[in-house]
């Protein structure tokens, strides 16, 4: 029998044989069910199957006879000792039953070298057959083979798996669980708040629940990729939402994305549905998605968000509208994936991360008692759904029962008068942000006496910024966090410590993170020292699906987490970053960080922002050319910029020797500068 490699780790290990069939997926498994109609992979043997042996009945501890004596206080104390049942097992896992059963028989067979008659597993206890309950195999639900294959990205070290599920870091919620939660609890609470409309918990559960069912009567199963590209607005959250409930994996496209960038993430993940916006004067998603329907082999159907619905799209109100409210008779579990999102990569090799309930969720319960947020809480979040920091901020407001204020895009005026209309009192923003409200002298005209809390995130954040935000909020703190596409929230500062924590540093790691800061060896810096960031714990993903390469580079074989930032640790255990490992400039050998740079330019009067990036050299290798959008029309010189980084003490060596104005700053939708967009004219 050949060895195969895991995902991301590169564990070797043999396939293990199914009981009557091959380890490709045998014709008969537990209950005779394909691998392929449980959702099965032998990635997910691997990282659940060490665990489940252990916890269930095939290890227990007895002391007396409690059961024979009907002691039931003594059953209950003693419960753990005797092992756990399928059925709680999968409640524990947030795997399905039969993936349970399926998963201990294989470890059974293979720890005890005997056949097992896993056909009559769910017989016993005075349990007898009925035909009439029976449901034929061939006419049971089935995964299709893209979804299977995109199970195998969460690939996860069994060591991994096994000290998250017993430390409960992860459990079985999922995000449909959060909304039955609130909507049974507080139904007529305000869920979401946009462009002058309001939603209850109890009114957007129903929409999501009857888009849900309108998908599935599309043939959209369980599985299988739903693509959407909107801004935040209700029409997102409702379809976040039923494509949860239906088992669906949502793959998030950001606004300015058109079908250069669009076509191969859409082949990539294998999408069989998208969700537009309406026509607009720039551009017409709707036509643009139909013309990607020609090309990507899987994509069916169109939905556009309003309005009107072209040839050969059909209608997202017009879907929940006709949907029925019957309960999803095949939800996910939590270990189910559920978002795929993208965050850089070639278009023939993508980086794309496959997140399931219990990695993305995780992030949320483990961080709210930092934000201590409540149900009377608005929060109003800066960064957009289709990245990962907006999904994030979602499920955070979802878990506490808030409400969500949503921004559907982002101008200074736009951002201010949304927080003196809608009243937030928790709001999560990037540094570009504040920048450019600050820019604009908007901080100090505001009202934001509502916020409590704010949250800066995105990039490295220059401390005068924090500061300023800090200054404009009568009543609140400013904190911030570091997280990735990769892990969601990492690095966080309390939002009760002292402002020079707060304002000047990320803090320490998240509950259950763990973080450190190592040289080109691999050996841990000395404080004060810089190095490259690595992170672990309970949310970061198993491994890019379907791009060894970059799991490889990624991915350590301890459980680390390469991020590509460079960053440094005070005697304090403080965290700053100082820059990018990518954005480091050679020149003749000496490596100049730009970021602290960048952040002197920031503060020219005529700068509304900077970016320094590197240009081709013969004879030093690269040299630094700043990129400059000007706060207005006054012109600046190369020159000038020296003169200004003179005056504030930075060293003639780390000076750029080239200057280009853009009028539009290339950005992300956190509002990141997008370095590799910037050439020289």
């Amino acid at each position: 029998m050949s060895n195969r490699q895991s995902v991301a780790t590169g564990r070797s290990y043999s396939p293990l044989r199914d009981p009557d069939g091959g380890a490709s997926g045998g014709r008969i498994v537990t209950r005779g069910l394909k691998r392929s109609q449980i959702g099965m992979s032998e990635e997910m043997i691997q990282t659940y199957g060490e665990s489940i042996f252990e916890m269930s009945h095939n290890i227990q501890v007895r002391r007396g006879d409690a059961v024979r004596e009907l002691d039931w206080e003594q059953i209950e104390a003693t419960r753990a000792d005797r092992g756990m049942s399928d059925a709680e097992l999968a409640r524990q896992f947030g795997l399905t039953q039969d993936q349970v059963t399926y998963i201990r028989t294989i470890m059974e067979r293979r720890k005890f070298k005997r056949h097992n008659y896993h056909r009559l597993y769910d017989l016993g206890g005075g349990r007898r057959f009925r035909s009439d309950r029976f449901i034929p195999h061939a006419e049971r639900f089935e995964f299709r083979a893209e979804a299977i294959e995109l199970r195998k990205s969460l690939d996860f070290d069994p060591r991994i798996a096994s000290k998250h599920l017993r430390l409960g870091n992860w459990n079985g919620d999922t995000v449909t669980d959060w909304l039955d939660k609130w909507s049974k609890e507080t139904p007529d609470a305000i869920a979401a708040i946009g462009d002058g409309e309001e939603i209850t918990f109890a009114q957007i559960r129903e929409n999501a629940l009857r888009l849900a069912n309108s998908l599935l009567e599309l043939g959209i199963r369980k599985g299988d990729v739903v693509a959407i590209q909107l801004p935040n607005q209700i029409e997102f959250m409702t379809v976040y939402f039923a494509v949860c409930m239906m088992g669906g994996v949502l793959s998030t496209m950001h606004m300015p994305y058109r079908v250069g960038e669009m076509e191969p993430l859409l082949k990539h993940g294998s999408a069989r549905a998208v969700i537009c916006a309406p026509a607009a004067d720039s551009y017409n998603a709707a036509a643009a998605m139909l013309d990607m329907c020609t090309r990507v082999e899987t994509l069916e159907h169109v939905i556009v968000a309003s309005g009107s619905a072209p040839d050969g799209t059909l209608s997202l109100p017009q879907l929940i509208e006709e949907g029925t409210k019957d309960q999803i008779e095949n939800p996910p579990v939590a270990s189910d994936p559920v978002i795929l999102c993208f965050t850089s990569g070639t278009s023939s090799a993508p980086k794309a991360v496959v997140h399931n309930y219990q990695t993305m969720l995780a992030n949320n319960r483990i961080a709210e008692p930092i934000y201590n947020m409540t149900r009377d809480d608005i929060v109003l979040g800066g960064p957009p759904f289709t990245h990962a920091f907006g999904i994030c901020v979602l499920n955070l407001t979802l878990m506490v029962g808030a409400a969500s204020l949503l921004m559907p895009a982002f101008t200074p005026p736009k951002m201010l008068e949304l927080v003196e209309s809608g009243k937030p009192t928790v709001i999560f923003v990037a540094p570009a942000h504040v920048a450019a409200c600050l820019k604009a002298g908007l901080l100090d005209s505001g009202n934001l006496s509502s916020l409590r809390i704010a949250t800066i995130s995105g990039s490295a954040c220059p401390p005068e910024i924090a500061y300023a935000l800090e200054k404009a909020m009568p009543n609140g703190s400013v904190g911030q966090m570091w997280g990735m596409t990769e892990c969601f929230m990492g690095l966080h500062t309390p939002f009760d410590g002292p402002a020079h924590i707060r304002c000047e540093s990320l803090g320490g790691s998240t509950p259950t993170f763990e973080a450190r800061i190592i040289d080109d060896k691999g050996s841990v810096v000395a404080e004060g020292e810089e190095g490259a960031l690595e992170i672990r714990g309970c949310s970061i993903i198993a491994g890019y699906y379907n791009n060894d390469e970059a799991n490889r580079t990624a991915f350590t074989g301890d459980g680390w987490f390469r991020t590509g930032d460079l960053a440094c640790r005070d005697t304090g255990g403080l965290v700053r970053i100082t820059g990018r490992e990518k954005d480091l400039i050679n020149r003749g050998g000496i490596k100049i960080n730009p970021t602290d740079i960048e952040a002197v330019i920031d503060n020219h009067p005529a700068v509304l922002m900077s970016a320094i990036a590197p240009v081709q050299d013969d004879v030093l290798g690269e040299r630094a050319c700043v990129f400059i959008q000007l706060q207005s029309e006054a012109p600046v010189t190369l020159e000038e910029i020296c003169d200004w980084l003179r005056k504030n003490d930075v060293a003639k060596m780390k000076w750029p020797e080239r200057l280009e104005i853009v009028g539009q700053m290339p950005m992300t939708p956190t509002r990141k500068i997008i370095k590799s967009a910037l050439t020289p004219g």
